[in-house]
């Protein structure tokens, strides 16, 4: 039971009422809040005190206020003597909560199995829900070891029905390739393979990710099956597999065995989905950035920013049409000298035009010299979906290079219908598309790095979901698979109405408030400085005891 309460809960919680009060007449005054007590605990928990020390102080005072009680004598009751026991009897009887019998254990055991355990709760949550389920049944909770026996005998009841569940869903040819890898001559695959990470980022990593993936497919687990467990529950049991060897595998009996290694099969199988999907954002995104920066480190070591250009322009202009017959050097450079045009065309290279054609060549380099034999591998072995058309073109794209894998074909004609638009960013258009003898084309490579970067962002968006995948699901699966039947026991759960009008007035009022004490407050605050001018105009300096990650707050600029 919780400790602290506020007066509101103790008023609902602990409140004697007048019928409850008259049990006590019959009772000595030194009995009234012991019996009080647990009248009350039993009506919040479904179960009596096991110990004194499980009674909170403020219930306690709460109660002992109301019956004008000393609090002092409260530890001298005879608490597992006769009159406690007769009082706890008196108390079952007055609340109406009848002796449990066999049919109440083998009802609750059943809920157990088909209800408590599938959502993951373990034994030590069944103790807890039991004395809730056995008050709304008005029946007397069991004695603690009975207790104990029925959820931990009911859990082992759930588990074996799980693994032989499992196992019966697998086919001959599964079992013996999975036996195969358990095995300390594995030939191919093996347990300890399946358990490790892919270690560092390479082609052979990756090809290793990939064999370990395509092993699992081969023993066609029954994903819809698995899906429909809890995600506490593969958890569990994947964690359990993942902590033992090969031979303590071989140890268990055949239906736990199975049941046991197709949970972590299928829980490894979306890792390795996800971890595949991770390093191909990683790659595409390092592709541009460490381009970007080598680009900006190579220009900024002798780049000086030209000021006045308007004026320049305008003096070199007025110098050319005055003498237009003159040599360069001779009217143009008296205007504005040698260093200064060199200035003025790095700068333009650094900024127009030419910076994103130098970047893109930059990217493609690295992406023909080194990762275009990786990530081909990694999109080979994932499906990719979208349930949005207007991200299609993108998969059509992705449908197109695989079709197309083993052309040597370096050009494409823009009239093979292949994808271009949502495809092709704007910023790369003239830089990628070419014109060749009147018709417009793209190369090869080029159109290969623009699918990668389109996809990789509709990815991180979940605009583009992975089959089989766990972060990188489809997100109409984000949602519990029973949410609409149990809708408002997930609200209540969150916390939350199912009025959406009253969510948006509650969401309103917070932020209202929330604005209207910043803005009363940040005027009084010495910590935060307001500029008039400058990139960060406000700024709230963190202590050094603050978190490293996070020195200074920077306010809107408004």
């Amino acid at each position: 039971m919780k400790q602290i309460w506020d007066v509101d809960e103790l008023a609902k919680h602990w409140s004697l009422k007048f019928e409850e009060t008259r049990l006590l007449k019959t009772k000595p005054a030194r009995n009234h809040l012991p019996f009080a007590v647990q009248l009350k605990f039993y009506q919040n928990t479904g179960r009596f005190p096991s110990t004194i020390n499980e009674i909170p102080e403020t219930p306690l005072h709460y109660l002992a206020d109301q019956l004008d009680a000393d609090v002092s004598g409260f530890r001298d009751y005879e608490w597992s003597g006769r009159t406690g026991a007769r009082h706890r009897k008196e108390i079952l009887n007055f609340l109406g909560i009848r002796r449990v019998s066999a049919t109440d254990k083998h009802a609750f055991s059943d809920w157990l199995v088909n209800t408590l355990y599938p959502h993951g709760s373990d034994p030590a949550d069944a103790t807890e829900a039991a004395f809730g389920w056995f008050q709304q049944r008005q029946v007397e909770c069991p004695a603690d070891k009975e207790l104990e026996r029925l959820v931990r005998s009911s859990f082992q009841q759930f588990e074996l029905h799980l693994y032989q569940r499992c196992a019966d869903s697998l086919s001959t040819d599964s079992k013996m390739l999975m036996e195969s890898s358990l095995s300390n001559d594995a030939e191919g695959v093996s347990f300890g393979d399946l358990k490790a990470g892919p270690g560092r980022t390479g082609l052979e990593s990756v090809l290793k990710e990939v064999e370990k993936l395509n092993f699992i497919r081969s023993l066609h687990l029954p994903v819809d099956m698995f899906a429909s467990f809890s995600t506490k529950v593969l958890q569990r049991y994947r964690q359990r597999a993942n902590s033992e060897s090969a031979w303590e595998m071989r140890q268990h009996p055949w239906t736990i065995r199975y049941g046991l290694y197709a949970v972590f099969l299928y829980s490894r199988q979306r890792e390795i989905i996800d971890g595949l999907i991770e390093l191909f954002i990683q790659i595409v995104h390092r592709l541009s950035a460490r381009s970007e920066r080598r680009l900006v480190k190579t220009l900024l070591a002798d780049f000086q920013k030209v000021h006045g250009k308007t004026a320049l322009l305008f003096r070199i202009a007025e110098a050319v049409l005055n003498n237009p017959e003159g040599l360069v050097k001779e009217v143009v450079y008296p205007v504005a000298g040698e260093d200064t045009l060199k200035s003025l065309l790095k700068e333009f290279k650094s900024s127009g035009p030419a910076y994103q054609q130098q970047v893109h060549k930059i990217i493609r380099s690295s992406y023909s010299n080194h990762y275009r034999r990786m990530l081909p591998k990694i999109l080979d072995a994932l499906t990719f979906c979208s349930g949005n058309s207007r991200h299609h073109p993108v998969l059509d794209a992705l449908d197109w290079l695989k079709d197309h894998e083993s052309s040597t074909q370096r050009y494409i004609q823009l009239e093979d219908s292949i994808p271009v638009e949502g495809v092709i960013q704007p910023k790369w258009h003239d830089i990628v598309i070419e014109e060749h003898q009147g018709e417009k084309r793209i190369n090869r490579i080029n159109y290969e790095i623009c699918v990668m970067q389109a996809l990789r962002n509709r990815l991180r968006s979940k605009e583009v979901w992975v089959v089989d995948a766990d972060r990188y699901r489809n997100p109409d699966d984000d949602l519990p698979q029973d949410f609409d039947a149990n809708r408002e026991d997930y609200y209540r759960d969150l916390g939350q109405t199912t009025d959406a009008t009253a969510f948006v007035s509650q969401l309103r009022d917070d932020m209202n408030a929330a604005l209207e004490a910043l803005n009363r407050d940040m005027p009084k605050n010495r910590k935060v400085k307001i500029l008039s001018q400058g990139k960060n105009r406000g700024s709230a300096p963190i202590s050094s005891k603050s978190p490293t990650f996070f020195r200074y707050y920077n306010l809107s600029s408004g």
